[in-house]
């Protein structure tokens, strides 16, 4: 008996160390438990955290684009909109744009070549500005109207981001490719000006590898290619309007008021400035009033516009033709020295006198002539009237010589009966 009462107290030391070890582990187990908590809590927060640093960060971005778009738009929506705004400075300016809202890697701009009247189809893109870290390879500077990515955002008309290929429902069903390697089509758009109530395509902007995408960033491309096609519709017609008024209506060579008051006279600087010779031909047609009178003024017209394009398509490169009035035309020729603008001047008289004109019979000889003069600069004359002066003088010298021919302003005469060629180069007197 006195023994098992000895045991109890190590029995309820036992039970109680027992009892103490599984409180111990239950509470170790709960607060791994709760410590496993805690630091799950802490991944959610630290991955809200950097959520929520790059959410800062990307509307600092757009907030940094949108205030330098802000800044910039004023200023070069001013100068796209100019009356003066030569189309060579456009892709300047839209990849100006674009790089304020985009910071794009890669800017590429190709426009539409005419087409002959043919509408899109087989129009060719043409690559005339490009801003890339990459070579363009020359298989890529060319695109037809629907080929690539390029070609089918051309052909349809809307804008498309790199997410939208994924969806083959706004391609219609088919699967676009990329048009090279090189291109970076993260958003392209195309330029489309409005005309007649349809839409003309007039280019396509693409915008590659862009480091800022604002939310709008579809709206914020199509204000960029609207800009850009308002600038190339209102270039192109202001240059149009340009050349209606400085050309001449029926011939549509260059007016007398536009090639003395500025073309000839700055052909005349340049010369004396490079120390360079300028010829001035100045010609008319023989007996126009007799073929007029003969068949009609509707007649005499096609007569002007006959000789005109064959006066085209007999200059030089660098001359410029004019209708100074009636059937008088006026021909400069940059860098003509000495017998250079005699000879080109004969080659156009050859040329008008062997081609066949319609009711050319009518006319003395049988056939539609013209009789003229040359003037050298400076030899002859240090500005446009002299020069002009000085060739009607050797053209007046040639109608009395009995036409049909060509008189150096010194002298020579060419092209007519009985005068060798080789006359045209022997050194002649003065008129005088």
């Amino acid at each position: 008996m006195h023994s098992l009462s000895g045991l109890a107290p190590a029995i309820a030391g036992v039970l109680g160390l027992a009892f103490g070890i599984l409180i111990g582990r239950r509470g170790r187990s709960r607060l791994v438990g709760e410590v496993c908590g805690l630091e799950d809590e802490v991944a959610r927060l630290e991955s809200q955290t950097r959520d929520q640093s790059r959410q800062v960060a990307k509307l600092r971005g757009e907030q940094r684009a949108l205030s330098s778009f802000t800044r910039l738009l004023p200023s070069i929506a001013r100068d796209l909109n100019r009356s003066d705004l030569d189309e060579r400075q456009i892709p300047r300016l839209v990849f100006a744009l674009a790089d304020s809202i985009f910071e794009p890697e890669q800017k590429l701009l190709y426009l539409a070549l005419p087409n002959g009247g043919r509408g899109e189809q087989g129009q060719v893109l043409q690559l005339v500005e490009r801003s890339s870290n990459t070579d363009i390879p020359a298989s890529a500077t060319k695109i037809t109207v629907g080929e690539g990515k390029i070609g089918w955002v051309a052909s349809a008309k809307v804008e498309m981001l790199a997410e939208d290929w994924l969806n083959m429902t706004r391609t219609e069903g088919r699967a676009v490719e990329d048009n090279h390697p090189s291109l970076r089509l993260d958003l392209i758009g195309p330029l489309v000006h409005h005309v007649d109530g349809k839409d003309r395509l007039l280019g396509v902007l693409c915008i590659g590898n862009p480091a800022s995408r604002p939310r709008d960033e579809k709206a914020m491309l199509q204000m960029v290619t609207n800009l850009a096609s308002i600038a190339y519709t209102n270039s192109r017609s202001m240059r149009q309007l340009s050349d209606l008024a400085n050309h001449d209506g029926l011939t549509a060579l260059l007016n007398k008021r536009y090639f003395m008051g500025q073309r000839l006279g700055l052909l005349i600087n340049a010369a004396e400035r490079e120390a360079a010779a300028l010829s001035v031909f100045i010609f008319d047609i023989d007996h126009f009033k007799k073929y007029n009178d003969t068949n009609g003024h509707l007649a005499g017209d096609e007569i002007l516009k006959g000789v005109s394009q064959v006066l085209r398509e007999n200059l030089r490169p660098c001359d410029v033709a004019c209708r100074y009035g009636g059937e008088e035309f006026i021909v400069a020729m940059p860098g003509a020295r000495g017998n250079e603008g005699l000879a080109a001047a004969e080659r156009i008289r050859a040329a008008i006198e062997s081609t066949k004109f319609p009711r050319a019979e009518t006319q003395p000889g049988g056939r539609i002539t013209i009789s003229g003069g040359v003037a050298q600069f400076p030899v002859d004359g240090t500005i446009g009237n002299d020069l002009i002066l000085h060739a009607d003088q050797a053209l007046y010298q040639a109608k009395a010589a009995g036409r049909n021919r060509l008189v150096q302003f010194r002298g020579v005469n060419i092209g007519d009966d009985g005068v060798n060629e080789a006359a045209v180069f022997p050194h002649a007197d003065s008129l005088g």
